[in-house]
């Protein structure tokens, strides 16, 4: 159920009847005008009266009273009512959680007036509405109608956080860094939202390649971040958990530019490098889902599950060394590898697996957790070849152990 703090209320309906009374006796004249079966226009023209007898004086004098303008009634089928006794009851709609009959309530006010005083506040609340029934593109659309034509109105600080979030789940990185670039434009920013534009712009910078450029807006939050302490509180905030997952995603991709085919000068020194870009994401993912938020631990728990699996995959690429020159040589390196580095594996499979099971516990159903149960799949797939082949190989797995202690130099084992 929704609480006032949610909404942005707007004012009371004006009162739609005035009286001008002259001595005990009063007398009201209703125009109507009906265009197209609708009441478009309601208005109160106040003549003065005596004694029952027509006055011949005017009950004003032109430009002696100012003129009053009555808000219009608009009537439809199943109801009638002005701008503000609509909102009203779409308003209260949205507290009760009646989502479907609050978004149309809405829409139907902006259609009403899309340039009205009420059109504002019914844009951002039919786009929550729609958002809360799973409507995303037609939440993003009224979203984006009040960022375009009520720039400067309060209301487009919260559809652009909004409309923000609604682009990064549906990975269309360059509107969200629009987004994010457009709420750094703006002097009303506090704290938090700052850090929620900052993160927007650096997710959208780090999809788009701009590591340096994602980096700086990274950098700029994440300054904030330890200003405020936040760090060391339990739960993270979504914005803050955005800013996390942009470093994770900037510290993969620089990692898994270094590969091993063909094989580097200095391996050992290249796969050093290459693990500690791994372990530094996965600490950025873990911190992303400390917001305890199941769409970005999703992306988080896929993200940390497929570095090990991608990693597995580039090292078993490694070609035997030119010092294995017997068939057998060649054999014992390749079980050697498949020994070695199945932990990878492993641990991906771990990882996905703990990801499923908290999509399954929450109901989140976004692509991220389809990606975890494919990459599930291929993992288990991958583990299974490794150990069907180490199993083909003339070879114990303790004369693998004992091949791998003498390349690390180590004695052999009694």
């Amino acid at each position: 159920m929704m609480t006032k703090d949610h909404l942005l209320m707007i004012a009371q309906l004006a009162p739609n009847t005035i009286q001008a009374k002259k001595g005990d006796e009063t007398m009201t004249r209703i125009t109507q005008n009906v265009k197209n079966g609708r009441l478009v226009g309601l208005s109160l023209l106040l003549l003065g009266c005596a004694g029952g007898v027509e006055s011949q004086q005017p009950a004003r004098v032109a430009g002696t009273q100012p003129a009053m303008t009555l808000p219009t009634v608009y009537v439809t089928a199943d109801d009638a009512g002005t701008v503000s006794v609509r909102m009203q009851k779409a308003n209260a709609l949205l507290l009760q959680g009646q989502w479907a009959s609050a978004a149309e309530a809405f829409d139907r006010i902006v259609s009403l007036e899309p340039d009205g005083p009420h059109a504002p506040a019914a844009l951002f609340n039919g786009g929550f509405a729609w958002e809360q029934i799973g409507r995303e593109k037609e939440a993003l659309e009224r979203y984006r109608k009040l960022i375009d034509r009520f720039a400067d109105r309060q209301e487009t600080l919260g559809a652009l956080i909004r409309a923000s979030r609604l682009s990064s789940r549906g990975e269309d990185w360059n509107s969200l860094l629009q987004l994010g670039n457009t709420m750094l434009s703006r002097p009303d920013l506090s704290i938090v939202d700052r850090i929620e534009a900052l993160g927007a712009r650096g997710m959208g910078l780090a999809q788009q390649g701009d590591w340096k450029g994602a980096m700086l807006s990274i950098g700029k939050a994440r300054g904030l971040i330890e200003e405020q302490g936040w760090l060391d509180t339990g739960k993270l905030t979504v914005g803050v958990a955005q800013v996390f997952f942009a470093l994770g995603e900037v510290l993969r991709m620089q990692g898994e530019q270094i590969l091993f085919d063909p094989r580097p000068a200095d391996f050992s020194e290249a796969l050093e490098q290459r693990c500690q870009s791994l372990l530094d994401a996965q600490d950025a993912y873990a911190t992303a889902m400390r917001a305890y938020d199941s769409h970005w631990s999703a992306m988080a728990g896929y993200r940390v599950g497929r570095m090990y699996q991608q990693l597995h995959a580039d090292i078993m690429r490694i070609r035997p060394p030119a010092s294995a020159k017997t068939e057998r040589q060649k054999e014992l390196f390749e079980g050697a590898m498949q020994l070695r580095y199945r932990v990878l594996l492993d641990k991906g499979l771990k990882m996905m697996d703990s990801t499923i099971a908290m999509a399954q516990r929450t109901g989140e159903s976004s692509s991220w957790v389809q990606r975890a149960k494919e990459a599930q799949r291929d993992i288990q797939r991958a583990y299974d070849t490794a150990n069907a082949a180490l199993a083909k190989l003339p070879f114990s797995e303790q004369d693998l152990q004992r091949a791998l202690d003498q390349m690390a130099g180590k004695p052999d084992s009694p």
